[in-house]
């Protein structure tokens, strides 16, 4: 610990956290407590939820040590908070922490879209936490904590989405907890990160939607691992994805009209019998999908 000039007492960054907070205790955030619990063995993990019964759980299969419902009591005695919580409720909560958090504290989310949520951070003047947007590229399509699993971020991607007006002690503290749970951390824009998502991530989650949703209820009953496998993330849960597919509309809505120019041109040399026209396209995406493993 250290006073700063103004005399506030922060957190020294450069030691390990003493205290970590998750709030949301679903996939990512069970995961989150499991992994930190491992990867940092003398640190405490404590979790916030609104389910008494969420953190029983957690507690019971070992991923966090204690917790509570009161934002008050458990944010209070963190030294590094991580919102895990849906994406158009990241801002009230990181609100509410602010208001509950000793002074120093650093906070994060693992939003899956970051230029609503950093924008809007840099725009307040927060009293005692400072922010660093974060997306860890990681999940699954089951959903809940029972699904959770301490190997969940092993070799993964994480972008950070730094600002200028980002506190550069706190972008360093953030990276470095999510290089010790075994990701890969990028940095770069907000708005880049969304493109990014909206391209490897979003895109493809409303493209399977909109498969399952063009075969009939007779067919589906005959899917063997080619449409299983393509549909897969479908299954996700539309509450998560909803706000995500509104906060990153501009982007997914013209990856969506570029993912329609390429089925009109299918649609074009199906039309026409055109053979060679149609190797092209099944060789190039063949060629493209193996250069990435």
């Amino acid at each position: 610990m250290r006073e700063s000039k103004r005399g506030v007492v922060h957190l020294c960054l450069e030691m390990s956290p003493r205290t970590f907070v998750i709030i949301g205790l679903g996939l990512i955030g069970g995961s989150l407590g499991a992994a930190l619990r491992k990867r940092f063995a003398r640190a405490r993990v404590l979790g916030v939820s609104r389910s008494r019964r969420k953190i029983n759980l957690a507690k019971r299969l070992g991923f966090i040590q204690n917790g509570g419902t009161s934002f008050q009591k458990v944010v209070s005695q963190a030294d590094i908070v991580f919102v895990c919580t849906p994406v158009d409720t990241i801002g009230d909560i990181v609100e509410q922490v602010d208001q509950a958090a000793k002074p120093g504290t650093i906070v994060t989310d693992v939003g899956s879209t970051k230029g609503t949520i950093v924008r809007w951070a840099d725009r307040k003047r927060f009293r005692n936490i400072r922010f660093v947007g974060s997306h860890p590229l990681a999940g699954s399509h089951h959903g809940g904590l029972q699904y959770s699993t301490a190997n969940l971020f092993d070799g993964a991607v994480v972008f950070l989405t730094p600002t200028k007006k980002t506190d550069r002690r706190a972008r360093r503290a953030i990276a470095s907890i999510w290089k010790r749970l075994g990701t890969r951390v990028y940095e770069m824009s907000p708005n880049a990160h969304d493109r990014v998502v909206a391209h490897v991530s979003h895109l493809p989650h409303g493209v399977a939607s909109c498969l399952v949703n063009a075969v009939s209820s007779n067919s589906l009953r005959f899917s063997a691992s080619g449409f299983l496998d393509t549909t897969r993330v479908a299954q996700a849960d539309p509450a998560l994805w909803t706000p995500i597919f509104l906060t990153n509309r501009v982007h997914l809505a013209c990856d969506l009209k570029r993912f329609r120019a390429v089925v009109d041109r299918l649609i074009d040399a199906l039309s026409r019998g055109a053979r060679a026209d149609i190797r092209r396209m099944l060789a190039a995406a063949s060629l493209k999908r193996r250069q990435i493993g």
